[in-house]
């Protein structure tokens, strides 16, 4: 059985209950937290893809066109 308390290199960590969370998102601006987001999305994308870079939006893709018969 594991321990709810685990060692680490620099010390103990122990469960999150998620306050800190809570509290920064909960007093973050709309303008922080779009910026936040888009953060985490690239550092994502790198972790997942390493060496590529980040991914940009290609704007090439989508925009209005002429129904065709």
């Amino acid at each position: 059985m594991r321990s709810s308390r685990m060692t680490g290199g620099k010390g103990r960590v122990t469960e999150d209950n998620g306050s800190f969370d809570r509290e920064f998102w909960s007093n973050a601006t709309p303008e922080e937290k779009a910026t936040a987001i888009f953060e985490l999305r690239e550092l994502y994308y790198e972790m997942m893809h390493p060496g590529i870079g980040t991914e940009r939006l290609d704007r090439s893709i989508g925009g209005t066109r002429p129904l065709q018969d």
